[in-house]
């Protein structure tokens, strides 16, 4: 329900429905038109999830705006907030991802963290509870992506080997490893070569 976008200056802009401030103006108000995020930061990505949006600032410091009641803004709570607000742990970033109620990235060492609902294993860490964390954990496993993607309810990320895993919710087969189980809360090897 909204788009975001960075300029070749670094200037966030985002459009569309605001509710629970996704296009971090500061607002609430919907708008056809770009509004500048606002903090004065310089991103070097912005993406949009469902209900809340991330960046990476040029720095590698990562920023969440909108919907944060399941811990997915990353910044330790579980409040909404319609100005970018830092996620912590002073991890450096070079991409962040947002799913629908969960949110990804990968450090700059190409370390895996995820943040926000944790139902069905959705932030790969191997926690078996459905908790919602506020804070980025450790994708498990030990390896070393070059990208991660948060879908709705499952995330799939890329080694720096070209390989693909998954983790998440697998209905209707979507992890891709070629089997039956309901989910997987550590990340599984996408089938085929």
């Amino acid at each position: 329900l909204h788009s975001c976008g960075v300029t070749t200056a670094g200037d966030a802009y985002c459009w569309g429905s605001n509710g629970f401030g996704v296009l971090g103006d500061g607002t609430f108000t919907v708008s056809n038109v770009p509004v500048a995020v606002v903090g004065g930061l310089t991103f070097q990505s912005v993406t949009a999830g469902r209900y809340h949006s991330c960046g990476v600032t040029t720095a590698g410091d990562a920023y969440c705006w909108g919907y944060g009641a399941y811990g997915q803004l990353g910044d330790g709570t579980f409040t909404d907030s319609n100005v970018p607000v830092a996620v912590v742990g002073g991890l450096t970033f070079q991409s962040v991802t947002t799913g629908s109620e969960h949110s990804c990235g990968v450090t700059t060492a190409g370390d895996a963290y995820c943040w926000g609902d944790g139902r069905d294993g959705r932030r790969g860490d191997g926690a078996d509870s459905g908790d919602d964390v506020p804070t980025p954990m450790a994708v498990a496993g030990g390896l070393t992506f070059r990208s991660v993607t948060a879908g709705q309810d499952h995330s799939c990320g890329v080694t720096t080997a070209g390989e693909a895993y998954c983790w998440g919710d697998n209905r209707y087969g979507v992890l891709g490893d070629g089997k039956n189980t309901y989910s997987s809360n550590v990340p599984v090897r996408v089938g085929g070569s």
